[in-house]
């Protein structure tokens, strides 16, 4: 091993400083270990110096700052090193490439199970507890006891969640980082070889090694062969197929039919529409370990495209609030490290930041206008309104660049009366219309929208319920692309609509029925006075 790579940290800082006007300068050396002094252990290490030596206390934040800045930079030059160490031993065998991968992706897969491991043990071990003094209570338990369980065991969930979230965002750092010289590092043997790539240059061989031992056709992929149906809106012929099974495997599409349709006044556009029941999340989980690396560099090619995937999800009106299908789909988010975009959580922290700001703004234009309104339901600064919605960005996730979160109350949506209640003009429903000006704005040409407005069944959800819910949702949605035409001047997309798995094959016979008879419009009719009275019938 060489030297650098056996390096303890141990460094010597030296610090000049002058103990009043007529007292020369003063050099104090310490011997310090960059590796393990952190920055929050600096000023306490500073303070035990000063104290030692007798130093005066107005020293003290430069001394602070000063050596902050030494421990960072001795670091961060050992960790160079380190890693410019192992740049050349690949450079001299690029075969380490795969083994080193290999052990990459092992080590940071026994992370998230560790982690989802201890996460787990402590749920269950509050479940008893609480159980137990539940079972008990006006015996060895009063009623305050159970409160003051129920506060413990959520500070101690919170306290091991941010252990784990701390120790998942250095990881996630290094791995950002190392990939960031690796990018560097391509782009400067390019500028060496005439802005071309070098196909001998050693960084060159180590990336392509890699895509040619993981690069194999995505199974997402849509094949030309799925678009089975077509149906012309402006004629009153259209084409049937059979729902198509998919395999059993854990993200599998259980049934699913494809149409071509084209949409317009004069001027038509052609969409490609597909009606899927699967679980939405699907479509940003991997497909298997096997087929991951190719997804990913698959997501990573069109991340700068003008063919960019997004997919619409139900959020609580609480951002960042870590439950149900949020939960899950953090954990997604979580598994793979992402490169490029700032992390999940760091972008919930930014929409919190811009409703708190955009709140405070309102607040403050309500109190220069005299104004006076009850915020009563309003008190949480990141509480959005039914309707709203954030946008998160990802390049780590299968088939997903954007995800739109839209604020419901999905217990509502979910219920018998909002068959009523739920109309052309409720905020979701608007929210769509919003969400689709987004992706012509932006270059999305793939959308996933939840057709039933909810990410799963329950019992109150009826056959009937299904196909009217279904049914607005269509004609919104076809109201919408219409409309679209007149923005981004009539660009072809493909919309999937998703039903939640556990739907009856009989109540998805009649959703893909109802899909071409809402998509097709009236035929042209001769409105001479003999046939008006037949047209306005």
């Amino acid at each position: 091993m060489s030297k650098d790579e056996t390096d303890s940290g141990d460094r010597t800082f030296s610090y000049k400083f002058v103990c009043g006007a007529p007292r020369p300068n003063l050099q104090l050396e310490l011997s310090v270990n960059v590796l393990n002094t952190r920055a929050k252990h600096v000023p306490e290490l500073a303070a035990r110096v000063m104290n030692h030596h007798n130093i005066p206390c107005y020293v003290e934040p430069d001394m602070v700052k000063c050596l902050k800045e030494f421990v960072e930079t001795e670091r961060m030059s050992i960790q160079h090193k380190k890693s410019q160490a192992g740049i050349d031993k690949i450079r001299k065998n690029p075969s380490l490439i795969s083994t080193i991968a290999a052990d990459v992706a092992k080590k940071y897969e026994n992370f998230i199970s560790d982690k989802e491991l201890s996460i787990g043990k402590m749920q269950d071990r509050h479940q008893m507890e609480m159980t137990r003094a539940c079972e008990h209570v006006g015996f060895a338990y009063t009623a305050d006891d159970v409160t003051i369980l129920a506060s413990k065991h959520l500070a101690d969930m919170e306290r091991l969640q941010r252990h784990w979230d701390t120790e998942t965002q250095k990881i996630m750092k290094t791995q950002k980082r190392e990939f960031a010289e690796l990018v560097v590092g391509l782009h400067k043997e390019m500028l060496a070889h005439n802005n071309t790539l070098n196909e001998e240059g050693p960084i060159y061989l180590c990336v392509k090694q890699v895509l040619d031992t993981s690069l194999t056709k995505p199974s997402y992929i849509p094949d030309d062969s799925l678009f089975v149906s077509s149906i012309n809106s402006a004629n009153d012929s259209g084409q049937k197929s059979t729902p198509t099974p998919s395999t059993t495997t854990s993200n599998s599409i259980v049934m699913e039919e494809s149409f071509t349709v084209n949409l317009g006044a004069q001027l038509k556009t052609m969409h490609n529409i597909r009606l899927l029941v699967t679980d939405v999340l699907n479509f940003c989980r991997y497909s298997g370990e096997e087929e991951m690396e190719a997804q990913r560099f698959q997501t990573a090619m069109s991340l700068y495209s003008s063919a960019l995937s997004a997919v619409v999800l139900l959020s609580d009106k609480r951002i960042g609030r870590c439950t149900g299908i949020e939960q899950e789909f953090a954990s997604i988010c979580n598994s793979s490290p992402e490169l490029h975009f700032p992390s999940l959580d760091e972008q919930l922290e930014q929409a919190r930041d811009h409703v708190a700001a955009t709140r405070q703004e309102e607040e403050r234009s309500m109190t220069n206008g005299n104004e006076t309104t009850d915020n009563s339901e309003d008190t949480d600064s990141h509480l959005l309104k039914e309707g709203d919605f954030y946008i998160t960005k990802h390049s780590n996730l299968s088939q997903v660049h954007a995800v739109f979160h839209v604020a419901t109350e999905e217990s509502q949506l979910q219920s018998k009366a909002s068959l009523i209640n739920v109309t052309s003009r409720h905020p979701v429903i608007l929210a769509l219309r919003h969400i689709l000006k987004v992706a012509s704005n932006y270059d999305i040409r793939t959308l996933t929208v939840p057709l039933l407005l909810t990410h799963e069944l329950t019992e109150e959800i009826t056959f009937q319920w299904c196909v009217k819910r279904a049914e607005l949702v269509m004609k919104c949605m076809k109201g919408f692309m219409m409309e679209m035409a007149t923005w981004d001047g009539g660009v072809s997309r493909n919309i999937q609509f998703v039903v939640p798995p556990g739907v009856s094959e009989e109540a998805f016979d009649r959703l893909r029925s109802a899909l071409p008879e809402v998509f097709r419009t009236t035929s042209a009719r001769n409105l001479t006075p003999a046939h008006r009275r037949t047209a306005h019938r």
